[in-house]
């Protein structure tokens, strides 16, 4: 890799695990769109969960003792049969349709409260959080990102430190999942090494400053900033939906 490459995509990584340890999510996106304008999309999406996996492993380590057990411990079985799916249909799914839907799930999950029916329904689905994960992580492995498991974690009664370590929990388990899953369907990971390796020193530094950072953010101010890192992604959807229709 060029040494512009070398130098822009850790630093990237170091802005993705700063903005994840602050507002939860984030800095997978961020670190997805990008990559995905100095690499090829085909490369960057098995590559994104690679690259943010230390400041992950990282997040993990800071907020251990507040992830929500009872949530991510579905979401893992979930997570993996979601992760199988995905890499057996690798964006084979029409990208535009899939956009729409994920774009509007997003919306819905984040900026409308559920309902008391709602609730009595969920609470009658067995393992709801195994579901989540499966759909999640089947989004996230044909299209680069899922984000549909923050976008419900927005409107939990968790604190700000639980949610972010849930999310990490949660996250790590399915990065690692997708990242089999490309190397099994024939990915080769080794000519990126190297710029694995910085990236994963630059994430690590970037949660170290975010979680320094999270201690003086606000809770109101801290689910606000998730939606609206959320909303923005929806909206990204929406105009990649509308751009691929009005130009095909």
């Amino acid at each position: 890799m060029s040494l512009t490459l070398l130098i822009l995509i850790p630093a990237i990584c170091f802005i993705g695990g700063f903005f994840s340890t602050l507002a939860g999510l984030g800095g997978g996106l961020f670190t997805l769109a990008s990559t995905s304008l100095l690499l090829p999309v085909s490369i960057v999406v098995p590559l994104n969960g690679v690259l943010i996996l230390a400041g992950q492993i990282t997040r993990v380590a800071q907020f251990y003792k507040y992830i929500n057990w009872d949530i991510t411990l579905p979401f893992i079985p979930g997570s993996i049969i979601g992760a199988t799916i995905g890499t057996m249909i690798y964006f084979a799914l029409p990208e535009t349709l899939l956009a729409f839907m994920l774009g509007c799930v997003l919306l819905w999950f984040c900026w409308i409260p559920p309902s008391a029916g709602a609730r009595a329904f969920a609470a009658r689905i067995p393992f709801p959080f195994f579901w989540v994960g499966l759909f999640h992580t089947f989004l996230s492995t044909v299209s680069g990102a899922g984000v549909l498991f923050q976008s419900v974690m927005v409107n939990s009664k968790l604190s700000k430190e639980a949610v972010v370590a849930t999310i990490a929990g949660t996250l790590l388990f399915m990065a690692l999942f997708k990242s089999v899953g490309y190397m099994v369907a024939g990915f080769d990971y080794s000519p990126y090494y190297l710029v694995i390796g910085l990236s994963w020193i630059m994430g690590i530094l970037g949660t170290v400053v975010g979680k320094l950072c999270l201690d003086v953010l606000p809770d109101k101010y801290f689910r606000m900033l998730i939606k609206t890192v959320v909303t923005l992604f929806a909206l990204r959807l929406f105009w990649l939906v509308s751009s691929n229709l009005w130009f095909s």
